[in-house]
């Protein structure tokens, strides 16, 4: 049997099995990055950018905030792309944008394994291509396919550093200094990459080198126009404010449960496989990927971020195993039958990324394009309505229709409830939460934030609620029904 899986693995490591793998991870990435932008934060980025534009750094926030808020800065850069990629081509470029970077993420990730030492292009195949199936629904939206992006870039870097490659080190300083305008997510990175310098033995060059260089990246994490002030609401997007760190996967108002097992298996897959494979001396990998596994089971919320890292490194696994096989076979070619049987499995991965990028497509394609499911989905029709009809008080409504509104109506200071509980404000944020539960209660939740307003998709709880409270219907469509607490003279 070992024989026969050496065999196989020297006669499938050719070139054209490398050109595959490259196509599965284009492929594959484009697939998971292909979303209409109806979840996630990407209209929150949008709107910061626009205030961004009319206040400059050290303006304040327009919008959810309330008061003199300082500006969200935490990813400006960003926020900046998104908003000149919405502007120039709406919905439709978003799109486009996001299957490029996924192409591009799965690109890099291949390019990492390659790196990482010995590699196996059906090894590749596989471990990539069920990875980029997994990213799809763990990226709902742009800004979190971009952390993908960001991980296949510095798994390429730490790669290289471990290889000795003189590029290597400048490029790590320089997606950090990156990192640190276009996602606050660097803040959990950082300690990880600087532990990993410290301790990965293949690491070429003198010691004054190795510290050196983890003093640089700690340095570039703070490259933010607000320094190390920008980090300081991080805690509570992560669910910590005042709770237990073990309890941060349950309490977080980023949590998805879907998310939360995806992101435990993921970790104990890591686990797992680093508890079996040969070290070689690898002390760094080792702890990089034990780390992620622990953050893995604690912040769903991160999750592309884990499923990437976890993809490379599995890949790099496999291909080692594979690798060392094919070395010691004394035979070049496989039987005919065995070899077809394997390039059927690594054919695999192919055909579902070529089949996931197939039915993303046809679904953005469908009902009249991406514009027409976008205004099936957030309230596009009622915006236009609410230009025309500006209500008093504050306007209470869904995280999702929150992020769409706030780009809508980017000086509406009383818009309550996004995806985004740092712009929100924690007090605003924890009262949104609590509204969750339609009672009496809820009524002095409203009151208290002096919601008069209500702008909630057609066939939310709270609409029946509201209505049997009194609150009058003011507009209604098939996807938006906005109510107010007394009929303005508006």
């Amino acid at each position: 049997m070992g024989e026969l899986a050496a065999r196989l693995a020297r006669s499938t490591s050719g070139k054209p099995l490398w050109v595959a793998a490259a196509v599965v991870a284009s492929l594959g990435g484009a697939a998971a990055g292909l979303h209409l932008p109806t979840g996630g934060d990407t209209f929150v980025h949008i709107a910061t950018a626009q205030s961004l534009g009319a206040t400059g750094f050290g303006g304040f926030s327009a919008f959810m905030t309330g008061g003199a808020s300082a500006l969200d800065l935490r990813s400006w850069l960003l926020d900046l792309w998104l908003s000149s990629i919405y502007a120039a081509g709406g919905v439709g470029l978003l799109e486009l944008f996001g299957a490029l970077l996924g192409a591009g993420t799965g690109l890099l990730m291949v390019l990492a394994v390659r790196l990482h030492g010995r590699a196996h292009p059906v090894m590749v195949l596989v471990g990539l291509g069920l990875t980029l199936a997994a990213l799809g629904p763990a990226a709902p939206a742009t800004p979190a396919l971009v952390l993908a992006g960001l991980t296949a870039c510095l798994m390429v870097c730490l790669a290289g550093i471990g290889e000795g490659r003189s590029w290597a080190g400048y490029s790590l300083i320089l997606l950090i200094a990156l990192w640190a305008n276009v996602n606050s997510s660097v803040l959990l990175v950082v300690p990880i990459v600087v532990v990993f310098l410290l301790l990965d033995r293949r690491q070429k060059g003198d010691t004054t080198a190795r510290v050196l260089l983890p003093l640089l990246v700690v340095a570039a994490s703070l490259a933010n126009p607000r320094g190390p002030a920008i980090y300081a609401g991080l805690p509570y997007s992560l669910g910590m404010f005042g709770e237990h760190p073990l309890l941060a996967a349950w309490s977080s108002p980023d949590f998805h449960p879907w998310g939360a097992r995806l992101s435990e298996l993921t970790a104990l897959a890591l686990l797992v496989g680093y508890l079996v494979a040969p070290r070689h001396g690898r002390v760094g990998w080792g702890y990089l990927a034990l780390t992620f596994a622990v953050m893995a089971l604690l912040w769903s919320s991160y999750l592309p971020l884990f499923l990437v890292v976890a993809g490379v490194q599995s890949a790099s696994l496999l291909s080692e195993w594979a690798s060392a096989a094919a070395e010691q076979a004394r035979i070049v070619t496989a039987p005919h039958s065995a070899r077809r049987g394997l390039l059927l499995v690594a054919a695999a991965p192919a055909l579902l990324s070529v089949g996931l990028l197939g039915l993303s497509s046809a679904h953005s394609l469908a009902g009249g394009g991406p514009a027409q499911q976008l205004a099936r989905q957030l309230p596009v029709a009622a915006s236009t309505w609410l230009t025309t009809h500006r209500l008093a008080g504050s306007w209470y409504t869904t995280p999702d229709f929150g992020d769409y509104l706030a780009a809508r109506f980017t000086n509406l200071r009383e818009l309550v409830c996004t995806s985004d509980p740092v712009a929100d404000g924690q007090q605003r944020m924890l009262a949104c939460q609590r509204m969750a539960a339609l009672n009496k209660g809820a009524l002095g939740v409203l009151r208290s934030l002096g919601a008069r307003a209500a702008v909630l998709p057609a066939a939310a709880p709270a609409v029946a609620f509201l209505t049997a409270q009194g609150w009058v219907v003011r507009y209604r469509d098939s996807t938006t029904v906005v109510l107010t607490a007394f009929l303005s003279s508006s």
